[in-house]
């Protein structure tokens, strides 16, 4: 006989407004949650939430690009990937510092980098060392590498690997399918994973 394991409990902790594409989220140390709505390049915030109650989202910025990714590189310290994906595909990175925020404050993104011209369209993120992010780019088929100086210098990007399993089929599926997608850092085991959507591949 087959073993039976407890369901898990899924609560509806907040509600978006329709047509909402909700790209990524990071959740901080006091279980609340940012969260990028890439289609209305947006950044929002979400309270902690007893577990049968829902709670209100937060608009907390409004960018100039989609918004993609948050990777938070120290407590309360994050960086935000956005890119114009569809239109000219200039991308950028933001820090976001909420050390000294409380909810219902204005936040002050500062964007620290301009991707070179071969940027795409950036999605998922990862961190890989204290100041190294790998960024994977779906258009272009590749991951970024970002450096993050200590002081207040500016980050760098180069392309730091390119393969032929991260690429995707332009202008071959309807919609379009990104390639590279969300990476990851398996830190005990020292690999890097990403998926690969269009080609519907795990990669280690």
């Amino acid at each position: 006989m087959p073993a039976i394991y407890p369901q898990a409990k899924l609560t509806t902790v907040a509600f978006f407004p329709a047509n909402y594409f909700l790209e990524n989220l990071v959740v901080r140390a006091d279980n609340s949650a940012l969260i990028a709505a890439m289609n209305h390049k947006e950044l929002w915030y979400v309270a902690p939430a007893p577990a049968t109650e829902s709670v209100k989202p937060i608009l907390l910025h409004t960018f100039e690009q989609l918004t993609l990714n948050l990777v938070e590189v120290e407590p309360d310290v994050f960086y935000l990937t956005t890119s114009n994906v569809y239109t000219d595909h200039k991308s950028s990175l933001h820090r976001i510092d909420l050390r000294n925020w409380n909810a219902g404050d204005p936040i002050q993104p500062q964007k620290v980098l301009d991707f070179p011209n071969e940027a795409r369209g950036l999605n998922g993120s990862c961190l890989i060392g204290p100041r190294t992010i790998l960024v994977a780019d779906s258009v272009a088929g590749l991951i970024w590498r970002i450096e993050l100086p200590k002081d207040s210098g500016t980050p760098t990007a180069r392309v730091w690997l390119r393969h032929e399993s991260m690429g995707n089929y332009p202008g071959q599926m309807k919609p379009e399918q990104p390639g590279v997608n969300g990476v990851r850092y398996a830190a005990k085991l020292e690999y890097l994973y990403y998926t690969a959507t269009a080609k519907k591949l795990f990669v280690r």
